[in-house]
């Protein structure tokens, strides 16, 4: 299609009086279009925005702006402005509060009012005057109205008041406890609470000041009323080891511990295949099937295999642990892993969305053994093109565990002693499938961002006693391009079949963001305008030093939106993917478990399982719980590398160590320690003596005496001069900058 007929045809569909804002996939569904038009009409739609003919409201949606409706004789209502149209409603949701005392609340379908002209809500901005007496995670209803904040768009920006709590997503608080003229105090851990907390009472444990504790909170009356509870738990004093890392897991909601009736469930399972199993499964434990993993996994949730084809094709097996087998929907079982959302990987604990006796035995593909999964067959041609997919749940039976390590060492032509030749030959196949897919992949361009993850090595203790950092290795991204495709494909059959369902998205940065991102670079001397993942990965793979390349990479990162979990399909910008959904690690992700069992009702021929507003909460409420997850996560790394560098302090070893400027800041430089990735504060008094003048980007400080330009990316030596665990804060002094 030409690009003058497809902007007619687009131009029509948005001038009609029924059309609401939706985003580029929704109008490309609606008008009859495949996802080969996407391209055209993602720059036809640039082209349009720039015309002034549309605009981009929230979360992505295409809006037909005033200026194309004045046209619209017939249509008195658009003509009085969306801002009018709207009016005021209510919508209920889930409140996500920041630090800084204002939130979003996540909109629940049903609750969006379609009678009206205004755009249909998926996330409104919440005030700090206007939250009420609502904390972190609370269910709410709350009235909305177009934001009058100066310089919003009309009609674009929305903002709500709380009005009723509907059901509590916080009903407990962690942090310190201390007394205080005969008066106790809890000092909270999480920054939402803005107060200490008054403890007006003792559930049996009798209250030590210093320790870390659990308090339930009371319903206030009013905002201006201070919190208060009850004290149910004490966790130990706070420089206890493990204290921290308890503390941490209780403040995210996260446990453990399952109650005895989601373990009945789990153990009633005794075997992992039973006969009846196999006559209703596709049987595949004659095939070559193996697993990729850490050398630390315990659990194994994906295994693979590959069978060469005519014409220098292949087929390709990616077969994912069925855990919906044992997991019924609406059961102790199920109710808890959609609680927890996802496992949550600690620094030095695992804290499982699922008990250990189906994660780590009867759903993990361990090898020489039978296991139940379900398997996806790519057939992907010489060109590295998928064409054509099936599906079915299955028996396997894994011949061979190997780690990344092992895998690295086949594809850079060495042995792995004890494995066969077999399997040795198909891990070189996928490899040189995957290394095709890879540059396919980049060419389409997709994100091409990697940054090294700092991990922490434990002692038997669980004290720190050193750091390493991962980069990717090419098995890494062996076992993630067969993921990748998997989950793609089978987002494609969900979308295809369901509409709705569950997917992983990632909008892509709105106007604002790419010029954010474009004034960032340019304080940093970076030249080029980024507007496209094409921009995006030219501005990254250009030739610079490490340091100023993780610069880069954290400034185009921290400008762009967070993938999500959304019922409505949506592209995946990162991945240059039009359909993405999570469907390969069921054991740790909720989300997972729900693309199997719709599978499964595809390859039935039933129909959905789930209720539009079913799936709308579970991807909200598993969104925040990733979320809270990723906090947990990194905040017990931050833990024990304040806790590793304060005993270096009191031993008398303070460094030097190389470290790299990170950000700046009015008070002065923060820079990142490289063996460890700790942040930390060098306060410009302690610089040189200079006057420093800080840039609106927080990218370059220059001295206004000296004219000393200190920026992003800069190579430094820095000692340490205090570590405060309470404020998580570490101030360096310069060693050599």
């Amino acid at each position: 299609m030409k690009p003058e007929q497809l902007q007619r045809q687009i131009e029509a569909f948005l001038a009609k009086p029924e059309y609401r804002p939706m985003k580029m996939h929704a109008i490309l569904g609606h008008l009859g279009l495949d996802n080969s038009q996407r391209k055209l009409m993602r720059k036809i739609l640039r082209q349009m925005e720039s015309d002034g003919l549309v605009e981009k409201l929230g979360s992505n949606r295409i809006a037909w702006t005033q200026k194309s409706k004045s046209a619209e004789k017939n249509s008195p209502q658009r003509k009085s402005g969306k801002g009018e149209a709207f009016s005021e409603r209510e919508v209920t949701g889930i409140l996500s509060l920041h630090p800084h005392g204002f939130g979003f609340l996540a909109v629940e379908p049903e609750e969006t009012d379609v009678t009206t002209e205004a755009p249909p809500l998926e996330e409104v901005f919440i005030p700090p005057h206007a939250t009420g007496l609502a904390r972190q995670g609370d269910r709410v209803r709350a009235k909305v109205v177009p934001s009058r904040k100066k310089g919003a768009a009309d009609g674009d920006l929305f903002e709500g008041a709380i009005l009723e709590i509907l059901e509590r997503g916080t009903l407990t608080c962690v942090g310190t406890l201390r007394k205080s003229g005969g008066n106790w105090s809890l000092l909270p851990d999480d920054s939402r609470f803005k107060d200490t907390v008054r403890v007006r009472d003792f559930e049996g444990v009798s209250p030590k000041s210093g320790h870390k504790v659990v308090v339930r909170l009371d319903d206030r009356a009013s905002a201006s009323e201070r919190e208060s509870g009850v004290l149910i738990e004490d966790l130990g004093h706070m420089d206890d080891v493990g204290v921290d890392i308890l503390a941490i897991m209780r403040t995210h909601n996260l446990t453990s511990d399952f109650s005895d009736e989601v373990m009945k469930e789990a153990l009633a399972y005794k075997v992992a295949v039973t006969d009846e199993d196999v006559k209703v499964r596709r049987d595949l434990r004659d095939k070559l099937i193996f697993t990729i993993d850490p050398e630390d996994a315990r659990d194994f949730d994906d295994a693979l295999n590959i069978d060469s084809l005519e014409n220098g094709a292949f087929r390709v097996g990616i077969h994912i642990a069925d855990v919906a087998h044992f997991v019924t929907p609406d059961g102790p079982l199920d109710m808890e892993a959609r609680e927890r959302g996802t496992s949550a990987y600690l620094v030095d604990r695992v804290v499982p969305m699922l008990p250990e006796h189906l994660t780590n035995d009867l759903c993990s593909l361990v090898p020489n053994q039978d296991r139940l999964a379900h398997s996806v067959f790519l057939d992907i041609n010489p060109h590295g093109k998928v064409v054509s997919v099936d599906t079915c749940r299955s028996v396997i039976h894994s011949k061979a565990r190997l780690t990344y390590e092992d895998a690295q060492t086949l594809l850079d032509g060495g042995m792995v002693k004890g494995l066969s030749d077999e399997v040795r030959d198909a891990v070189l196949s996928i490899g040189r499938l995957t290394r095709k897919l890879r540059k396919k992949r980049m060419r389409e361009y997709a994100l091409n961002f990697e940054m090294p993850e700092t991990r922490c090595v434990l002692d038997k203790q669980g004290q720190v006693i050193g750091f390493t950092r991962k980069i990717s290795i090419e098995a890494n991204h062996l076992v993630e391009e067969c993921m990748l495709m998997a989950n793609r494909e089978v987002g494609a059959l969900l979308a295809g079949r369901f509409g709705i369902a569950i997917y992983r998205i990632h909008d892509e940065p709105s106007e604002e963001d790419f010029k954010q991102m474009a004034e960032e670079l340019r304080q940093m001397g970076i030249d080029g305008v980024p507007v496209s993942r094409e921009t995006l990965n030219e501005i990254i793979g250009r030739e610079m030093a490490d340091p100023m390349r993780q610069a880069v990479t954290i400034t185009l990162l921290k400008n762009m939106n967070r993938a999500v979990y959304s019922e409505e399909l949506g592209e995946h910008f990162g991945l240059a993917f039009d359909t993405y959904t999570h469907f390969t690690s069921p054991i740790r992700r909720y989300p997972d478990l729900i693309a199997h069992r719709l599978l499964v009702a595809l390859e039935q021929n039933l129909p959905n399982p789930y209720t539009d507003a079913d799936l709308r909460k579970i991807c909200i409420h598993s969104s925040e719980r990733e979320r809270a997850a990723a906090a947990a996560e990194q905040e017990t790394i931050e833990t024990k590398r304040l806790h590793f560098y304060l005993d270096q302090l009191n031993q008398g070893h303070n460094g030097p160590y190389p470290a790299k400027v990170s950000n700046v800041i009015p008070r002065g430089v923060l820079v990142e320690l490289t063996e460890s990735g700790q942040r930390g504060l060098i306060p410009f008094p302690k610089l040189d003596g200079d006057y420093y003048e800080v840039n609106s980007t927080g990218t370059r400080a220059t001295g206004r005496k000296t004219g000393r330009v200190i920026q992003l990316g800069d190579d430094v030596e820095v000692r340490i001069d205090r570590v405060d665990l309470e404020s998580r804060q570490v101030d360096f002094l310069p060693e050599r900058m």
